[in-house]
């Protein structure tokens, strides 16, 4: 009988179901990566490890609220936290985010919902973890280690934001629950959707936990939350199973989560019979981020540069495209991107990468539903953030402690003049890029020879032109190529125009010569690879046309 009545109530509201999912605003803040610096001074990190790190530590806290703040004065209060939420799972640090959502839940009536990333959990079942470089009032450094959060712990202090059915959820569902959308019940999915029904056979005997679920927060709009995370066992050490990183995301799930797919396919089977619609996000990309860039990359740098064993393969898009997934929105990556794949029967899967808060370019990403099909994305710029300088006396201390004890400090003290937030993680990135990317990265005549060079010799060395590009070096070029790959079209920002038109000048060039000199044929890598960041699909604000398949820029 409750079936039945169900059954009457839902096609009642059927049209009023549409009505409520179209107009729906989603927030995607990704990859916070928190430190509860609020509450636990101690646990500030060196800015010596900040700028080897592709993310801040100890300003991130400030950006998660001021971008908390700026999604509740635009209206929005569906909210997605699509992982890596804090740093490495750290208890201190969960609990301080799970602290400032109930916050926002109670005081603004935000409803959040939350995946794992690979930072947390940092391993399945938890770990102790030595971290170094925390600060001491005195600018010096020390250690602490801490107790990092495995899926059971993760779970039940995220319960209330989408791991877990809710009464006012319409409806809830993992791959491993057995009722249908006609008989959902409250008590039955709490049942059914405990965490001793969400184990999978991993390998061998190894039982592990998946965290995905389907969620209704309003009528007609489903939510998928997908855990692309596998964790593979390692060695035994000292009589303690070890695990690998679950950073490659994706490219592991069809060999080893091949439930999540099935799964994944009756869901949107079932959305598009009740004319649901459906909005996939994962922690990890569903689609090749690096606009076109991969292949020249491999070619030039080899397959471990940019991040390439963490680009989706073509069989894994594929496979999540013809299981019905159309939009899918990621994190991880710390990119603003969009991917694109068009299918082997002419549909597009549209993967949507949300930058991080805490690098270069801070932003977050609004979801507009308009209707079944059509879809608007705007890019929010994070650039006022209070308090975000808070630190800036202390990490003056390391700078002044380092120099005394005759250890020339790696970062930039100009940084401690930023006037605002943007400008102090394009800080942090610049040197990110010098002391990390470039030598790790690239060949060494670009390392050592290009990167010296100022625009006007590299141009001289090239065709013997003259030229009056004293205003960059060939470092700002590899710097503004990983803005853009990192930061997409928000990156122009931070490039003059003139300074661009000056490198077309120097790519044209560079690809009419014939020369086969080394220097010559790296900055035709460059070039290349520079160019498909320049020119990937709309990455701002755009529109996408699932019905016409096709995307377009609102700028």
């Amino acid at each position: 009988m409750k079936s039945f009545f169900r059954f009457i109530f839902l096609v009642a509201f059927s049209a009023g179901s549409l009505a409520s999912a179209f107009g729906q605003r989603i927030a995607f803040i990704s990859d916070a990566h928190i430190q509860n610096v609020a509450d636990h001074p101690e646990l500030v990190r060196s800015m010596e490890a900040q700028v080897q790190s592709t993310r801040l530590f100890n300003e991130n806290l400030f950006a998660l609220v001021a971008a908390l703040d700026d999604a509740v004065r635009k209206g929005v209060s569906l909210i997605v936290l699509p992982g890596d939420l804090t740093d490495n799972g750290q208890y201190v640090n969960q609990e301080k985010v799970r602290d400032i959502l109930d916050d926002y839940t109670e005081k603004h009536g935000v409803r959040f919902f939350v995946t794992t990333g690979n930072h947390d959990p940092v391993r399945p079942f938890g770990m102790q973890y030595m971290e170094h470089d925390f600060l001491r009032p005195d600018g010096n450094r020390t250690a602490y280690e801490n107790r990092c959060a495995g899926y059971e712990d993760e779970m039940k202090c995220y319960a209330a934001f989408g791991f877990y059915p809710k009464p006012e959820y319409l409806y809830w569902e993992t791959p491993f629950t057995s009722y249908g959308y006609e008989d959902y019940d409250y008590e039955l999915a709490s049942e059914e959707g405990g965490l001793q029904n969400r184990h999978y056979l991993l390998c061998d005997s190894l039982l592990a936990v998946d965290a995905s679920y389907l969620v209704e927060p309003v009528e007609g709009l489903w939510l998928l939350a997908i855990d692309g995370g596998v964790y593979l066992p390692g060695p035994v050490k000292d009589g303690v199973q070890t695990y690998e990183g679950s950073s490659v995301g994706y490219n592991n799930v069809l060999a080893h989560k091949p439930f999540l797919l099935a799964w994944v396919r009756k869901v949107a089977d079932e959305a598009a019979r009740r004319n649901k619609t459906l909005v996939a996000f994962s922690h990890y990309p569903l689609a090749d981020f690096n606009d076109g860039a991969s292949g020249f990359v491999r070619k030039a740098w080899g397959s471990k540069k940019f991040d390439l064993h963490r680009v989706p393969s073509r069989e894994v898009t594929e496979a999540f495209l013809d299981a019905g997934i159309r939009l899918h929105v990621a994190g991880h990556m710390h990119v603003n991107d969009t991917g694109v794949m068009k299918g082997k029967d002419g549909k597009c899967l549209y993967n949507i990468q949300v930058p991080s808060i805490a690098t270069c370019i801070p932003a977050y990403k609004i979801l507009t539903v308009e209707d079944a099909e059509h879809f608007s994305v705007e890019t929010v710029l994070l650039d006022t953030v209070p308090a975000y300088d808070t630190f800036f006396s202390l990490y003056a201390r390391e700078y002044e402690a380092d120099s005394k004890a005759g250890k020339r400090p790696i970062w930039s003290r100009d940084a401690l003049s930023s006037e605002d937030y943007a400008e102090w993680c394009d800080w942090q990135f610049r040197d990110l890029v010098r002391v990390r990317f470039i030598p790790k990265d690239l060949p060494e005549v670009v390392s050592g020879k290009i990167v010296r060079m100022s625009g006007a010799e590299l141009m001289a060395y090239v065709c013997k032109e003259k030229v009056d590009w004293n205003g960059w070096s060939g470092f700002d070029l590899i710097l503004d190529l990983y803005r853009l790959r990192y930061a997409d079209k928000l990156a122009l920002r931070l490039i003059p125009e003139k300074r661009l038109e000056e490198y077309r000048r120097l790519f044209d060039v560079v690809r009419k010569s014939d020369a086969s000199d080394e220097l010559i044929v790296r900055l035709k890598e460059i070039a290349d690879i520079f160019e498909c960041f320049l020119h990937g699909e709309p990455s701002g604000n755009f529109r996408i046309d699932l019905a016409e398949d096709r995307i377009v820029s609102l700028e």
